[in-house]
C-alpha cells in the first residue's frame, strides 16, 4: 500500500495499528483504527479505546477514526463522545518525551 503514493492509508479495526505504522514508517500517514464497536461501551471505556489506538499509532501522523464507520444503532452520545474525546486529545500528555523532544527543536 506505501507504494501507492497515498499520504494516509485508513485501516479497518481488524489491523493492529502498530503493526500498520511498523510497515507503513513514518513517512506515511495512518487513519483509524477504533472498533466502531467500542461505541456500544460506556464513555470512559470509548475514551479508554481512543488512548490506547492513539499510543499505539505513534505521536505524528495519525487521525483517530473509526475502523470501519458508525454501526446501526450506535448512540448518537456516543458518536459525540468519540468526535469530543478525539477533538481534545493531549498529545502531550500522551507522548511526554516526544514532544518534549520536538519542543526542543523548535529553538529559533
Amino acid at each position: 500500500m506505501k507504494g501507492t503514493g497515498a499520504d494516509v492509508i485508513g485501516l479497518d479495526w481488524t489491523i493492529d495499528i502498530a503493526d500498520g505504522r511498523r510497515r507503513l514508517g513514518s513517512d506515511v500517514s495512518v487513519q483509524g483504527n477504533v472498533d466502531p464497536a467500542y461505541l456500544f461501551s460506556p464513555p470512559p471505556a470509548i475514551t479508554e479505546e481512543i488512548h490506547r489506538v492513539v499510543k499505539s499509532a505513534g505521536p505524528k501522523g495519525h487521525i483517530p477514526n473509526l475502523g470501519d464507520g458508525v454501526l446501526v444503532g450506535t448512540p448518537e452520545e456516543a458518536v459525540a463522545h468519540f468526535f469530543e474525546t478525539a477533538r481534545s486529545l493531549d498529545y502531550q500528555t500522551l507522548f511526554p518525551n516526544h514532544v518534549a523532544a520536538e519542543m526542543s527543536e523548535l529553538v529559533v
